[in-house]
């Protein structure tokens, strides 16, 4: 996927999960707290408490695929 495509969809699932794949294979659920114009802020869904204990900033540039959680 493109980075792009990625950013689009990222942006469509603010407050949701998406699974991603990182560019080292890495498969993870996030769950996308807010966007910019270069990345994203997210939790690890496997490492969220109520409310959040930390968040991760991505870049869409890091991400090889990137698809809304089932």
């Amino acid at each position: 996927m493109k980075a792009a495509e990625i950013a689009q969809i990222i942006r469509a699932n603010v407050d949701k999960t998406v699974t991603v794949v990182d560019v080292d294979g890495e498969t993870q659920n996030l769950f996308v707290h807010s966007v910019d114009d270069e990345g994203f802020v997210c939790d690890i869904t496997a490492e969220m408490t109520q409310p959040p204990t930390c968040a991760y900033w991505v870049r869409f540039t890091d991400i090889r695929e990137v698809h809304p959680a089932l």
